[in-house]
């Protein structure tokens, strides 16, 4: 047999994927490696958990330096919507992904990740399909800034930050989830409590943080700094404190759920979920409480799974308080069946044209920075954005598109729901949580555009690389009774 690629090679690369994508077969049990001539052969070992014997081949946790470039794109991407620094064109952001990657690559663990092929399917062959696909048709840019070119590559773009599963989840295989999980999990946390500063500061105490209102009205679009979403005046009720990035809300609950079945979880988890479950309060959006509705019902459906009370009695909580006060009246109006406020009548104006257009091209779609042929543009900076996100994947990408995207997270959640048999009732409840994020991110993303950005695919691939730790552990450790 041929001599094995170097390690650094784009053979290794290939190879990588190949036993990658060997990882969501079920006979893949052996892999196989060349090192100067000799053959080696060893177990796909999993993660070197408390209390589980993995065998000889189990890898230690990565280091913390190679990590270090998917830290700060990890806090980046959670407290920036809007990228102050870009280099030609080029947001920061995007250059923080390629650190990510490019310090992880090196001392990544060999193993095949699940889920990798699907992954790289839909971050970096789906964008180029589809913006070629754009090319092919005709569309009412005229007058529109940016340019046609540039919104197809900025939408294009967005996808690619699903790549940063790859380090992320290869961190989980290696059993070390707390550190892993930690990593986002802070930023998000202090998302939320920056959150509930800035609502006493610039609500309660009028203190001029130097929010720049782009838009006026109930729900004035405003950019404080780098977070662009939508700051109400102190005069307005309700107010509103709600950036784009708090999307990550949704894992985050999801996650801290899962802790809370812990044999001892740490003494600060209640507070945190509990903190993170109230900032819903000031940010006020209706498809983000949706979502975290939609993370306590999975969680309490399967709370039998991992003997935790706190599920049911959170969605109990959530509830009461949603259709007994004021707390959030949209949400409430929404799961009553209500449509009548202003944001749902935009929602009830855009489905009827983007069900037309897909009519019009249903197999792939119109592509990526593909406008409206009616020329309805919901924002004039991102003309091809919708808030209806399914009927925007409909018309730019139509059908198959719909599947490729929807597919990966649908297939993760299945398989890890088939896992959950064979695991402790601690990892069934990582388990858990990341089922009930990836549903929370698609509700609340049915009627928000929060799925296909940076922050969004953060979200997405945390809950993901949660399916395939997983995934990976069930299919190395023997069934479990506890």
């Amino acid at each position: 047999m041929a001599r094995g690629p170097d390690r650094n090679g784009l053979g290794s690369l290939l190879s990588w994927i190949a036993k990658a994508f060997a990882a969501d077969l079920p006979s893949a049990i052996f892999t196989l490696k060349m090192r100067n001539g000799a053959f080696r052969a060893w177990a796909l070992a999993g993660p070197a958990l408390p209390g589980m014997t993995m065998g000889p081949t189990a890898l230690a946790r990565v280091p913390a330096g190679p990590m270090l470039g998917t830290y700060a794109f990890v806090a980046w991407t959670t407290f920036v919507t809007v990228d102050p620094i870009s280099v030609g064109g080029v947001p920061l952001k995007l250059f923080l992904l390629v650190l990510a990657l490019g310090m992880w690559w090196p001392h990544r663990s060999g193993r095949p990740i699940p889920f990798a092929v699907p992954v790289v399917v839909v971050a970096v062959a789906a964008p180029i399909l589809w913006s070629v696909v754009t090319t092919l048709y005709p569309h009412p840019y005229a007058g529109m800034t940016p340019s046609p070119l540039q919104m197809t590559l900025e939408h294009a773009s967005r996808f690619l930050y699903l790549l940063i599963y790859f380090p992320i989840a290869d961190t989980m295989l290696r059993g070390d989830s707390r550190r892993t999980i930690s990593m986002w999990l802070v930023p998000a946390c202090l998302l939320a409590v920056l959150t509930w500063a800035l609502y006493v500061l610039y609500r309660h105490l009028g203190v001029d943080l130097g929010v720049t209102l782009t838009t006026t009205g109930k729900d004035a679009q405003a950019q404080l700094g780098p977070l662009l979403g939508v700051v109400t005046p102190p005069d307005v009720s309700p107010g509103r404190i709600y950036f784009a990035n708090h999307i990550l809300v949704i894992p985050t609950m999801a996650v801290l759920l899962g802790w809370m079945a812990k044999d001892s979880p740490p003494w600060w988890l209640p507070g945190a979920l509990l903190l993170v479950l109230g900032a819903l309060y000031p940010i006020h959006s209706r498809g983000l409480t949706v979502g975290v509705l939609a993370v306590l019902t999975i969680s309490a459906a399967l709370s039998w799974r991992v003997r935790s009370p706190w599920p049911v009695a959170l969605l109990a909580l959530s509830l009461s308080v949603l259709f007994l006060t004021a707390f959030d009246a949209r949400a409430a109006q929404f799961l009553t069946g209500e449509r009548s406020d202003a944001s749902a009548q935009d929602r009830v104006v855009q489905a009827p044209q983007l069900l037309e257009a897909f009519a019009q091209r249903p197999l792939l779609g119109s592509g990526l920075g593909a406008t409206l042929p009616s020329g309805f543009f919901r924002s004039g900076a991102d003309p091809y954005q919708f808030e209806l996100s399914y009927h925007q994947i409909l018309f730019q990408n139509g059908l198959i598109g719909l599947v490729v995207i929807l597919g990966l997270p649908i297939l993760a959640s299945v398989r890890s729901l088939v896992a959950i048999r064979r695991l402790s009732r601690e990892e069934r409840a990582l388990a858990v949580a990341g089922v009930a994020g990836i549903a929370g991110l698609l509700l609340a993303g049915a009627s928000s555009p929060y799925l296909i950005s940076s922050y969004g695919m953060l979200a997405l691939a945390v809950t993901l690389a949660l399916c395939a730790r997983a995934t990976h552990i069930s299919k190395h450790v023997g069934p479990r009774t506890s």
